[in-house]
């Protein structure tokens, strides 16, 4: 392997390690902060939006089937567990999530939602 060759190995997973840099909530958080701070108001928005698409992304989990938890010994039942997991605190979470971009004040002034088993503020990106 020739030097060269290194070298533009090492360039290629230093632009991957930055571009998953990049993605990282706390990173996220704080262009956010940035961007409202200059008022930014389109950049504000797209990154208010990457924070809401990677707590979604995070939830996935709570609302895959093998978790839901459903009571399958008669239709009547699991019909019943169904209703209750579509109308459940992860799914309330979720849709506040989806609706984050209609609160009044975005992209500048946004209540990120808590996630049902967090007790974190509600005001905060997580």
């Amino acid at each position: 392997m020739t030097n060269e060759s290194i070298y533009k190995r090492l360039a290629q997973a230093e632009a991957m390690a930055n571009a998953q840099k990049a993605e990282l909530m706390e990173t996220l958080r704080a262009a956010y902060e940035r961007a409202c701070a200059d008022e930014n108001a389109e950049e504000a928005a797209e990154l208010a939006r990457k924070i809401r698409n990677k707590l979604l992304d995070n939830s996935d989990k709570e609302m895959s089937l093998d978790r839901l938890g459903l009571d399958t010994s008669s239709a009547t039942k699991f019909i019943a567990s169904l209703g209750k997991i579509f109308t459940g605190e992860w799914a309330k979470y979720r849709q506040l999530l989806r609706e984050l971009p209609e609160q009044e004040g975005f992209p500048f002034n946004i209540e990120f939602p808590t996630p049902p088993d967090s007790e974190e503020v509600t005001n905060e990106p997580t």
